[in-house]
């Protein structure tokens, strides 16, 4: 027969007593006083100052724990981007001679977490042996979307940055038609049916540039999207150009594209030069980024606009695959 427990015969313990075994045992590693609940030190990589590498930090942070708004981190092949501290997430693109980094920062105010990612696609040497030969872009449906769009049916306003290279804007302004025009070598017209329900207006040129560092870095965002050219002098150098997207939800709030002025070959028409690249064709696939698309990984789909590289005196990627059409329509219907 069970008997009644010592605690009910005996009666409440009195508080005095309470909070003294209580104290004890939080002396050999048991429970917690009010001490063990103040405020904790930040994790060892959570230092002040500085760069932070995402490779040295977990997936998911909490804001309480290591509040990174506006703060840098690093992402793949040193792809840097500034923490947005207005409660929006980015998205960073950088592209370079043989390959390309993309680096994601989510920021989710309601959960108090900071979401960050990175990745980065290189072009190998030759042929590796087990590479695919790439697909008939014109038949090659494959397209990769970002995180968030523009609102179906508007026209994004845009400036123009000519920095010291002297160019006009049509450069740039090629590219960003030939993305919402649906501009291709697949069909005889040189153009895809329907052209995707969205489109740019350019608003006139800028003083201030793209919002990108010399070091490529996506730095706070200014409200303007602007495209141009940029000195990173600071970067790696081999990029050619760098793209970023800020967002709230689904919806993209501003984006800015920089092409890198400083020891870079250009073509924008006639002869190539050896080691020249083609500014239609770079803002071409910038402008895929601005507009929603991401990059397509893997040899086979490495004639579409979209995937992770631009070779030298290549015009190629300024008309569009038929997966760069279909993401587009993906997001925003046809017009």
């Amino acid at each position: 027969m069970h008997g009644i427990s010592r605690a009910a015969r005996v009666g409440a313990v009195p508080a005095v007593m309470t909070a003294a075994f209580a104290c004890a045992l939080t002396a050999t590693g048991g429970i917690a006083t009010a001490a063990d609940t103040g405020p904790r030190r930040p994790p060892t990589w959570c230092k002040p100052g500085g760069t932070l590498s995402i490779r040295a930090m977990p997936q998911k942070i909490r804001i309480a724990q290591c509040d990174l708004r506006g703060r840098t981190v690093r992402g793949a092949d040193g792809l840097t981007a500034v923490v947005p501290t207005d409660g929006s997430s980015l998205v960073a693109h950088a592209l370079r001679t043989g390959g390309s980094a993309a680096l994601s920062v989510r920021v989710n105010r309601v959960a108090g977490e900071i979401i960050l990612s990175s990745r980065g696609a290189h072009v190998p040497q030759g042929r590796p042996r087990a590479a695919q030969a790439p697909l008939n872009p014109c038949q090659d449906g494959t397209y990769s979307l970002e995180p968030s769009k523009w609102a179906t049916g508007s026209a994004v306003p845009w400036r123009y940055h000519p920095g010291t290279t002297g160019l006009p804007s049509s450069v740039i302004a090629e590219g960003v038609a030939n993305m919402v025009n649906g501009a291709t070598d697949c069909t005889s017209r040189r153009r895809f049916t329907p052209p995707p329900n969205v489109g740019g207006r350019y608003v006139g040129q800028s003083a201030t540039g793209p919002n990108v560092t010399d070091t490529a870095t996506c730095a706070q965002r200014d409200r303007v999207n602007t495209f141009g050219w940029r000195s990173m002098t600071g970067a790696n150098g081999n990029i050619l150009a760098a793209t970023c997207i800020w967002y709230s939800g689904s919806r993209t709030l501003e984006s800015d594209m920089a092409l890198q002025q400083h020891g870079k070959r250009w073509w924008t028409g006639g002869t190539c030069r050896p080691g020249s690249f083609s500014v239609e064709a770079v803002a071409t696939h910038e402008a895929g980024h601005v507009f929603g698309l991401a990059h397509v990984a893997g040899s086979r789909h490495s004639d579409l606009t979209m995937a992770p590289s631009v070779a030298a005196c290549d015009n190629g990627p300024a008309t569009l695959g038929r997966g760069d059409h279909a993401g587009l329509i993906a997001l925003y219907g046809g017009r």
